[in-house]
């Protein structure tokens, strides 16, 4: 099968001819978007969200991770995972923390309280990350004494 001889731009040159008739006809316009819809790119059709659920009980420290500029603020756990052996979790977003750090503070230690926190990992924002969602939830499981 014979290859298509190219231009000096890299477009195979039936593409060039094809254009050139195209403007001089006036239906350069037409012929473009024709081409956009012809070498289309695969659009981002999925969404990844990870949920955090965590008790009360389990969150020993909440602080916010050293910030560089242009990367995403860092928000800190330490985690009890049984046994006495603990855990980090570091939470990244490109929106604000502060409210969510104030309000994992109010539960920690509680037996009765837990938090849900949802991120955003394909966002639309500078780092693709977004915390979308930080609440906290009290009262569901009765006080242990």
């Amino acid at each position: 099968m014979a290859e298509m001889p190219e231009t000096k731009h890299g477009f195979p040159e039936i593409f060039m001819r094809i254009f050139q008739k195209a403007f001089l006809l006036g239906l350069a316009p037409v012929l473009a978007l024709a081409l956009a819809s012809f070498f289309q790119l695969p659009a981002s059709a999925y969404q990844v969200f990870y949920t955090y659920r965590i008790a009360g009980s389990d969150i020993l420290e909440v602080s916010e991770g050293d910030h560089v500029e242009e990367d995403p603020l860092v928000l800190s756990l330490t985690l009890n995972i049984g046994s006495g052996q603990t855990t980090s979790l570091a939470i990244e977003t490109d929106g604000d923390i502060e409210e969510c750090k104030l309000q994992l503070e109010t539960i920690m230690g509680s037996n009765s309280a837990y938090a849900e926190i949802v991120v955003d990992m394909n966002a639309q924002t500078m780092n693709g990350v977004l915390m979308i969602q930080c609440a906290v939830f009290h009262g569901l499981f009765p006080e242990k004494q």
